[in-house]
C-alpha cells in the first residue's frame, strides 16, 4: 500500500508541476468528492475552472487526468489507515489461533488422546485457516475496490438499454433520453444529448439500473458541440419507480450538485454516502441556454 501511495503522489506532483496556470488567470477549486479538500487542476496559460474546462481537447484531457489522480490519491489515503489496522488485526488473530490450534494438536498427539480427537483437531485447524485466508482476500479486494473507485454502470457503454432511460419531455425523438449517454455525439438518428422540450424547473432525466444497486456517484456533460448544458441539479432515488427520496447533505438539506460549465468537459460527483436504489433521477434546477444533458451513473451492482 505504501508503494501505491508514493507512486500516486509522485505522478500527481509531476502532472501538477508540468501544468501551471498563468498568474494572471483566475482559478477555481475542483472537488474530488463533495466533501473533500479543495484541489486545483491547472494547465499552462489557460483558465482552470471548477471542473477543468479547457479551450482545447488536450488541455481538458490533461486536467481531467490530474483530477482523477488527485481523487484516487484521496481514496488511497482514506483507506490506508483502515486497511493497515484490519490487516494487523487479522495477523494477530491468526497468530493467536495458530497457537491455540497447535496446543490442541499437541494434546491430540499425546498418548491419552484418541485417533478421532487427533483427526478432529487437524480438521478444525484446516477449516479455520481457510476461513481466515478467505477473510483476508475479501478485505484486500474491498480495499482495492475502494481505492480504484466506482465503476460506470452501463449508460455510456449501452449495457443499459434505451428503454430504461426516460425523461419528463423531449424536443423530438432525435433529442430523446436515449441520447443522454455520456460522451454521446451527433449521429444520423439524433443529437449528442437529451434536450427537454420545455425550459422550466419541472424537467428531469431518469435511468433504471435494472436492479438494486449501490450508487456511488454520477458524471454529467452538456450537449455535444452546442453551448447548452445543465448548471445545477438535485438527485432523487427510488427502489420501485413510484416512491422517491432526495439525496441530502450532512445537515439534512437536499444537496444541490454543481453541473457543467461547458459542452464537453465531464463533471464527476462522488457521493459521500452511497445510496442503494434501482432508479436515479436528475432534477434540473438551472441551465445554460437550453436544458440538455449527457450522463453516467457510478457504483457497484449488489
Amino acid at each position: 500500500m505504501a508503494h501505491i501511495v508514493v507512486k500516486v503522489i509522485l505522478v500527481t506532483a509531476t502532472c501538477i508541476s508540468a501544468t501551471v496556470c498563468d498568474t494572471q488567470t483566475q482559478t477555481h477549486a475542483s472537488k474530488a468528492t463533495e466533501d473533500s479538500p479543495e484541489l486545483y487542476g491547472k494547465a499552462p496559460n489557460v483558465h482552470c475552472s471548477c471542473n477543468c474546462a479547457m479551450p482545447t481537447q488536450t488541455d481538458r484531457q490533461t486536467c481531467d487526468s490530474v483530477d482523477r489522480m488527485q481523487s484516487d490519491l484521496h481514496a488511497v489515503l482514506a483507506w490506508k489507515g483502515a486497511a493497515t489496522n484490519l490487516l494487523h488485526h487479522l495477523k494477530n488473530s491468526l497468530q493467536m489461533m495458530n497457537k491455540s490450534l497447535d496446543d490442541l494438536l499437541k494434546k491430540g498427539c499425546s498418548p491419552e488422546s484418541s485417533l478421532v480427537e487427533d483427526i478432529i483437531a487437524t480438521h478444525v485447524k484446516t477449516i479455520v485457516l481457510e476461513e481466515i485466508d478467505h477473510r483476508i482476500r475479501e478485505a484486500t479486494e474491498h480495499v482495492i475496490s475502494r481505492v480504484k473507485g466506482p465503476d460506470p454502470l452501463g449508460v455510456e457503454s449501452g449495457q443499459i438499454p434505451d428503454t430504461q432511460i426516460s425523461a419528463s419531455s423531449e424536443v423530438n425523438s432525435g433529442h430523446g433520453p436515449r441520447r443522454a449517454r455520456l460522451y454521446g455525439v451527433d449521429e444520423g438518428d439524433g443529437t449528442g444529448a437529451w434536450c427537454a422540450k420545455h425550459r422550466n424547473g419541472n424537467q428531469w432525466l431518469q435511468v433504471d439500473l435494472g436492479k438494486l444497486t449501490e450508487i456511488q456517484g454520477v458524471v454529467t456533460q452538456g450537449r455535444f458541440r452546442y453551448q447548452q448544458w445543465v448548471s445545477t441539479y438535485k438527485l432523487h432515488f427510488s427502489t420501485d419507480g413510484d416512491n422517491w427520496w432526495p439525496y441530502t447533505d450532512a445537515s439534512g438539506r437536499q444537496k444541490v450538485f454543481q453541473g457543467n460549465v461547458d459542452s464537453n468537459t465531464p463533471q464527476r460527483h462522488l457521493l459521500a454516502n452511497p445510496v442503494t436504489a434501482r432508479y436515479v433521477r436528475f432534477l434540473i434546477l438551472t441551465w445554460n441556454d437550453h436544458i440538455c444533458m449527457r450522463m453516467e451513473v457510478l457504483g457497484n451492482y449488489n
